[in-house]
């Protein structure tokens, strides 16, 4: 499948297609396998941009959220000593670990699996978490929409 036919299926799909766009941008492990950052800017153009953005952000902080829980799943084979150093990694994170997963969320060239894996070993506190990196995703990716509906244009 080619990009044309996944933005035309996304952009059929209106807000929802947002939803999952973000969702599929940010889910996969590393890599970004799939395009969001191009696909909430053409969907920007044609719906509201403020929802796309906060629609897209939404779905993407649910789709990194999967990666706090691979971390879960990886705190069981660590040894005690391991889990000792992670649960002192986390009494650090305790001050800083808000702005640090934001940061991560909003800025687009980081993979967010360096945080979110090990926030997951450390067991640090799943909403928290999740509220915080969906605020950090919904802005980028507001800033994603907004270049869409200001600068596509021009840029095409």
């Amino acid at each position: 499948m080619d990009f044309e036919s996944i933005s035309a299926i996304l952009s059929s799909l209106g807000y929802i297609g947002a939803l999952l766009s973000g969702f599929l941008g940010s889910s996969s492990l590393f890599v970004a396998l799939f395009p969001s950052f191009l696909i909430i800017p053409l969907l920007a153009t044609q719906l509201n941009p403020i929802f796309v953005g906060i629609l897209g952000g939404i779905g993407a902080g649910f789709g990194q959220y999967l990666h706090y829980y691979i971390g879960v799943g990886g705190r069981k084979i660590l040894s005690p000593a391991r889990k000792v150093q992670a649960a002192s990694w986390r009494r650090r994170l305790d001050k800083y670990g808000v702005v640090i997963i934001f940061l991560f969320a909003a800025t687009p060239l980081t993979p967010d699996d360096l945080i979110w894996i090990p926030l997951g070993i450390m067991n640090y506190p799943k909403i928290k978490a999740l509220v915080v990196g969906i605020a950090g995703k919904i802005t980028l990716y507001l800033i994603y929409s907004f270049t869409g509906w200001f600068g596509l244009d021009p840029i095409l």
